[in-house]
């Protein structure tokens, strides 16, 4: 419901109706030694004052409405997305309490108004800059001792050691009667290869850590388009303390019981110590950097870049189709991969389009019908991802692999090249419609047809 001024002296007066309705059924059940249906039935939120102290106890649609207005008050002071929605809730409530309770004001729009502002000011103040450090399951390599993705680092578990060493001097005071519970938290740090480094500027600390672990699964996917499946799929962020994955099966045959065991570790991806060195190859220096730019607006919540965001979308489920264990979802998550790449609200024809714009990105224009290659490549994949999606066709259908070593190639093949195609001034654009992204799609289709015409006539 559209939040118009009447509306929100509709909702203020709704929360406070529902605790004085929440009061007398509390009040019925001390009376009567029984508890009312609806109180059994009901979630129950507590409104606290000013001093802390539990004051008003209301429902789930009192609360839903506070919620609602706690996401209006932070949408109008513009940092809902640098604050958690409970961020703003709390104070919010607290001052709708004292103006309406405690100082007996009348409830009117700008009564309601100044508590969403007072409320937004106080939550604004609980934003600081949080450097994170999160721990990854990457490769094996001891080498080098850290790397970097745009505003993510990774570092090495001995170059974090130093690091944490110099951090745990510096608040060694603060942290001199949390020694258990500190050795707890190294401990669990140790079981991990790398541990990323991102800071995260302005947001509370609940948002802050949200953005923190978001950007950083947004490099693991930026590695997974960078190396490819088959080099990335143990690659992980955060998870169980785990530093070795053993696993076993029994079987008997003939009577006889037969054992077997296996023994491996999180990440164990065996990179040699120079891979790095692969990177200096100036069209992998030149993904990195584009990486690092979208990377951007993944750190800062305040940026808003369509086109980044739209990468950063399309990586992801390419990501978690690298990472998925069934076959069938890889597949469906690949192609979803392209579709939040390529699509932009097309209703009609999505197979072809999204077919087009594949082979548009990818296509050798000196190749003869090599645009026909991956237009058809790509619609099969769709036409596999469809019948799986919709149940014509069952999970474990071996066409199944076939889809998911199309989805994998043509993924990755295609959202490197739509990254390079968008450059800098895509990325870094703060305002850009889907029409207009649309109609850019459109321009470039139509040049790499007229490439392929020409390509086709010259081979004649």
């Amino acid at each position: 419901m559209p939040n118009t001024k009447d509306q929100l002296v509709e909702d203020v007066s709704f929360i406070f109706s529902e605790a004085v309705r929440f009061k007398e059924l509390t009040k019925q059940w001390f009376e009567t030694r029984q508890v009312p249906a609806e109180l059994k039935e009901a979630f129950l939120w507590e409104i606290e004052h000013a001093d802390g102290k539990p004051h008003l106890t209301i429902g789930r649609a009192a609360m839903r409405r506070l919620e609602k207005l706690a996401t209006l008050a932070a949408d109008r002071a513009r940092i809902d997305r640098q604050v958690d929605v409970l961020t703003v809730r709390k104070p919010l409530a607290r001052s709708l309490v004292r103006r309406f309770i405690a100082e007996r004001r009348e409830v009117t729009v700008s009564q309601v108004e100044r508590a969403l502002s007072e409320a937004a000011r106080k939550a604004a103040s609980e934003r600081q800059t949080i450097t994170h450090y999160i721990p990854c399951h990457l490769m094996l390599a001891q080498e080098p001792a850290r790397f970097s993705i745009g505003p993510v680092s990774f570092l090495r578990r001995a170059e974090f050691r130093s690091v944490l060493a110099r951090l745990l001097w510096q608040s060694r005071e603060e942290h001199r009667r949390s020694r258990t519970y500190l050795g707890h938290v190294i401990k669990y740090y140790k079981t991990f290869g790398w541990v990323a480094e991102v800071t995260v500027p302005d947001c509370d600390t609940q948002t802050s850590k949200k953005v923190a672990e978001d950007a950083v699964v947004a490099s693991l996917n930026c590695l997974h388009l960078l190396f490819g499946p088959g080099h990335t799929r143990k690659m992980t962020v955060g998870g169980p303390a785990i530093d070795r994955d053993t696993r076993g099966s029994i079987t008997v045959r003939e009577s006889a019981l037969s054992v077997s065991a296996s023994y491996t570790g999180p990440g164990a991806v065996a990179f040699e110590n120079d891979w790095m060195n692969q990177l200096e190859r100036p069209e992998w220096r030149e993904v990195l950097r584009l990486f690092g730019i979208a990377l951007e607006s993944a750190v800062d919540p305040t940026l808003t870049r369509p086109i980044s965001e739209r990468f950063l979308d399309a990586a992801r489920w390419y990501g978690e189709a690298v990472r998925e264990s069934s076959a069938a979802a890889k597949v469906i998550k690949y192609v979803t991969a392209l579709e939040r790449m390529f699509m932009t609200d097309e209703k009609d024809n999505i197979a072809d389009t999204v077919a087009q714009r594949v082979a548009t990105f990818c296509f050798a224009p000196t190749v003869p019908h090599d645009f026909e290659r991956w237009e058809r490549d790509a619609r099969r994949a769709y036409h596999l991802r469809s019948k799986l999606a919709h149940g014509s066709m069952s999970p474990g259908d071996p066409s199944t692999y076939e889809g998911v070593r199309l989805g994998g190639e043509l993924g990755r093949d295609a959202l490197l090249s739509g990254l390079g195609a968008f450059r800098d001034y895509g990325l870094r654009q703060n305002q850009i419609s889907r029409r207009q992204t649309a109609e850019w799609f459109r321009t470039c289709v139509e040049h790499a047809k007229a490439l392929r015409d020409r390509t086709e006539t010259e081979t004649v």
